[in-house]
This record gives C-alpha cells, sequence and structure tokens, in this order.
C-alpha cells in the first residue's frame, strides 16, 4: 500500500535564531496546519555554557563540538530537555499548535556510542527508532526534540549529542522531505558569497579547507549526510519573516546543498 502520512519536514532551530520579532515557531505550526508533519529539533549551546559559568564550569570546544564532562553532561541535560525543550513547547502552544516535548533518551529513540573520546560523553552518532516520533504524528502533535542520547552497551547512560547531527539522523530515519536548519545568517558563506546551491562534494571541501569552520561544520556536514539519504537540506536565515515556510514551499532562500 503507498504511504498516505503527510511530508514529514525535520527543523533544526537554534536558540539564536529566536528574536522578539522572530516567525520560526508561527512558521512550524502553519506547516503542521498545511498537511506537513513538523519536527523540531533543538539546541541549546549559549544557555548551556551559561548556566555552566553560573556553576563555575568551564566550556570547552573541539572542531565547533561541546565537550561534555559528567559534571557538564547534567547541565546540559538539565538545560537542554527541561528549561529549553519545554519554552518551545510553550511557545508552539501560545501559536495555537500542539506540541510535545521529549529527548532522544526516551524511548530508547537515539541510541549511541562515544566515538571521540576526545569529547567525552557526546555520542559522535546515533541510530534512530521512529516508534516515539511516529506515535506523536499521528495525532497531529508536534514533537520537539531534546538532542541526548542512550549507549546501550553502558547501561544506558546518557549521552550529549550535537543537535545538528541529531537533526541530520531524523531527517534520514523518517523519510523527510526537507531538513531545514535556522540561523541568523544567510547560509554557507564563500569570501562573503552567498552558495545558493551548494553540490555535496564543493560542501566536504569547503569543510577540509576550513572555509566552513566552528558552529557551521556540524550542519554541513548534517546536510551532505541528509542529502545522501535523499532528503532535501537548507541552511537559512530565519530571522527573515517566514524563512522557513518560504523554503519548504519552494522559494529557497539561503543554502541549498544539492
Amino acid at each position: 500500500m503507498p504511504d498516505t502520512n503527510p511530508p514529514t519536514v525535520v527543523i533544526k532551530i537554534g536558540g539564536s535564531t529566536l528574536g522578539a520579532d522572530d516567525t520560526s515557531l508561527a512558521d512550524v505550526v502553519a506547516l503542521s496546519q498545511e498537511a506537513r508533519r513538523p519536527v523540531l529539533v533543538h539546541g541549546g549551546g549559549p544557555e548551556i555554557t551559561s548556566w555552566m559559568k553560573k556553576l563555575g564550569l568551564r566550556a570547552e570546544f573541539v572542531r565547533g563540538l561541546r565537550v561534555t564532562d559528567a559534571p557538564g553532561l547534567d547541565v546540559a541535560s538539565a538545560v537542554l530537555a527541561g528549561l529549553i525543550n519545554k519554552r518551545l513547547v510553550a511557545g508552539l502552544l501560545a501559536e495555537g499548535g500542539r506540541a510535545v516535548g521529549l529527548s532522544g533518551a526516551d524511548g530508547a529513540m537515539l541510541r549511541g556510542r562515544v566515538t571521540d573520546a576526545s569529547l567525552g560523553l557526546v555520542a559522535g552518532s546515533v541510530e534512530v527508532d521512529v516508534g516515539p516520533l511516529e506515535a506523536l504524528m499521528g495525532p497531529g502533535y508536534i514533537p520537539v526534540v531534546a538532542p541526548l542520547a542512550v549507549d546501550e552497551s553502558e547501561g544506558h547512560r546518557l549521552l550529549n549529542v550535537n543537535a545538528d547531527t541529531v537533526a541530520g539522523a531524523l531527517a534520514a530515519a523518517l523519510g523527510a522531505t526537507h531538513l531545514v536548519f535556522l540561523t541568523d545568517v544567510d547560509g554557507v558563506l564563500d569570501d562573503g558569497r552567498l552558495l545558493g546551491h551548494l553540490p555535496v562534494a564543493r560542501a566536504e571541501a569547503l569543510i577540509s579547507s576550513g572555509i566552513v569552520k566552528g558552529g557551521m561544520i556540524p550542519k554541513v556536514q548534517a546536510c551532505i549526510d541528509a542529502r545522501m539519504a535523499g532528503v532535501e537540506p537548507h541552511i537559512i536565515n530565519a530571522t527573515v519573516p517566514h524563512a522557513l515556510v518560504a523554503c519548504v514551499n519552494g522559494a529557497s532562500p539561503g543554502t541549498t546543498v544539492v
């Protein structure tokens, strides 16, 4: 039988994109009302760093990825699965959406293991069980996913995961039509010029050469992985009103990895 589910759109939102006039959450709700199934993945890097500072903990990064030790994981879990996740759920409810927050640990939806010891308690990649998401999307709820995973080989201990990596993995596992990264920049830039259509090979070269750096590395890598899985990936500037709806409906602002 043919798949009769509405098309799924995976959206990764960063805290830096949410300003007073931001329309991102309204756009997510609008997509759900346009017979699409949005899945919202969020990070929380600045908020985690702020709380670590309050607690006298130092934040460290390697290649744009957060290093997570045991105290840092406690903070990340509390901030991601608690504070930020529930703020986003409340924001979607305020826009008229039906949202449910969960983390990748819930239902063992995201299973991972440490692949780079220099990053500490961080899953370098994840396996996805889409069951919890399908159970929510079937009745019309918008899942809001915090980027935590469990390591089954270590007694289901919690692991931090880069939210961009999670978004790419979910998009591939769900067979999403679109993967959209909401940022506060126009997209991928090369010498100040926006790259509207970015072939996979060139995207890989931009990472290797260091032109794509810092926090943009996991976004571009997730776009590459998603494209290879048949998903259409975008990096757009969400400070532009209704950029998300425009992107999913074919306007293609920002960078599209092709």
